[in-house]
């Protein structure tokens, strides 16, 4: 049964807007010509706020919320999450790190770094484990206890990393995932009387699989199969400079229920490495499905998340969700029913929550939420869709699509998001002036700016899905 959940932003009670009673377990401490450059770009100019109508829910549980002026229209339906908090879940990561001969020098001293940097922000709940890969995959430590002792030891073994010769992914990535596999949920809360950890692998390369394994669908199938056996395994995947494979690092990631990012430039590693591991500490609810549904059944819902037909209706699912985050899914329905289903890691428990989806008058800020996020799904869909015209060779055909999302942007009520989504489609349109600029840069930016729009997630870059403690992560990098 859920609960009203109560605006204080708006000052009144929304009656659209609900959030579970769930029980509390045990916790632990204008258009611009295509040719020009972005740089050369000035931001549009206009209001600073972001359109967010309602504050993140209070206390601990998700909230879900609907939007819609009259039956048959565009309405919004949102889950959101909660404020973030200084307890957190454990975390277990596994690094598997490309050591090939490419990554020779600052590129590996890079890397090291941000390792040395993620040991300093993990503590004795936490245990992190790294496998190193070139031609030959070496597991240099297992998932360990992060305390301060066994910290001197992980941190010489990440110091003595050298660079090797070719590029073995697949065989660094097995090796990851098996670290990795362990029983199910509630075996391990009633083995180990602990709270339930966070769990992620993440994979990092510059180069193109050479070495066992060098197919995507090879490649995918892993993930894939790990994560039939136990979904609360995430995997992210980091593309280090131009010469990596971004649909396949897209891919795997996709299947790990994680996120692409594309590390551009060097320096910008730091901030990438901290800024998702920011997100693995404020992880607030996994297996996320949100089921829409009205009698005699609705159009599918337009959105980047995997969509699967119900009774009437279709199922949205969702890995997992930050403090703070939210994510919003477009629909076109009469009157129908929202249903929540999802893995609390706050109180290491299912919670099952339900919405009457009713039309009704909205706010100025509440309509401007709906335009906006139709935009934002409208960007995502052709960010990808160019992606895949580009490499088919079709680049008039992928600009024409970023062109129209550009057009639809520049028709919403100007805000700061929607400046966003309007400085990276032109970002990603300078990158489709020929195939040689398609396939240096475009291909890497369009899986990963699609991605990020797409799913509403920060992907190491500065944006409005950046939670607070991502922000604070990336600070903590850049002050070493």
């Amino acid at each position: 049964k859920c609960s009203t959940y109560h605006s204080s932003a708006m000052g009144q009670s929304n009656s659209s807007v609900f959030r579970p009673s769930a029980r509390r377990g045990s916790r632990t401490p204008s258009p611009t010509s295509p040719a020009d450059t972005a740089a050369q770009r000035p931001a549009p100019t206009g209001p600073t706020r972001a359109v967010n109508p309602l504050p993140a829910p209070t206390g601990t549980q998700l909230g879900l919320q609907y939007l819609c002026k009259s039956a048959g229209s565009t309405g919004l339906l949102s889950i959101l999450a909660p404020q973030s908090t200084q307890d957190r879940a454990p975390i277990d990561l596994t690094l598997v790190i490309d050591r090939s001969g490419s990554m020779r020098g600052s590129k590996l001293g890079l890397v090291k770094r941000s390792i040395t940097f993620i040991l300093s922000q993990l503590n004795s709940g936490d245990r992190l484990a790294l496998v190193s890969y070139d031609t030959n995959v070496r597991t240099d430590f297992e998932l360990t206890a992060c305390t301060e002792q066994e910290k001197l030891g992980m941190g010489a073994k990440v110091a003595a990393l050298q660079a090797g010769s070719t590029t073995n992914l697949s065989g660094g990535l097995q090796a990851g995932l098996k670290l990795q596999k362990k029983t199910s949920r509630n075996t391990r809360l009633q083995k180990e009387k602990t709270r339930d950890a966070v769990r992620s692998l993440f994979l990092l390369t510059d180069g193109l699989a050479n070495a066992g394994l060098t197919t995507t669908p090879e490649i995918v199938k892993l993930v894939a199969d790990a994560r039939q056996a136990d979904s609360s395994i995430m995997v992210h995947t980091f593309g280090f400079g131009d010469d990596h494979n971004a649909e396949m690092l897209g891919a795997v990631a996709e299947a790990g229920g994680g996120e692409y990012v594309y590390v551009e430039k060097d320096e910008n590693l730091g901030d990438s490495f901290a800024e998702a591991l920011g997100g693995l500490a404020s992880v607030v609810a996994q297996s996320i499905s949100l089921t829409v549904s009205q009698p005699g059944g609705m159009a599918r819902p337009r959105t980047q998340f995997p969509v699967a037909a119900e009774v009437d209706g279709w199922r949205v699912d969702i890995s997992d969700l930050y403090a703070e985050e939210r994510r919003d899914v477009l629909v076109v329905m009469t009157e129908g029913v929202a249903k929540l289903r999802y893995y609390s890691i706050i109180s290491s428990e299912w919670v099952n929550c339900e919405l009457a989806c009713t039309p009704r008058e909205l706010t100025s800020d509440e309509a401007a939420a709906v335009d906006l996020s139709v935009a934002r799904e409208a960007t995502a869909a052709a960010m990808l869709q160019a992606n895949e015209d580009a490499a088919s060779g079709r680049l008039a055909e992928a600009r024409q699509n970023l062109q129209g999302a550009l057009a639809q942007a520049q028709a919403v009520d100007d805000c700061e998001d929607i400046r966003r989504l309007q400085l990276d489609l032109n970002e990603c349109l300078d990158t489709l002036q020929t195939s040689a600029d398609y396939e240096s840069k475009g291909s890497k930016k369009l899986k990963w700016m699609g991605g990020g729009h797409g799913k509403q997630r920060s992907r190491g870059t500065e944006c409005a899905y950046t939670n607070s403690v991502q922000r604070s992560m990336k600070s903590a990098a850049s002050a070493m």
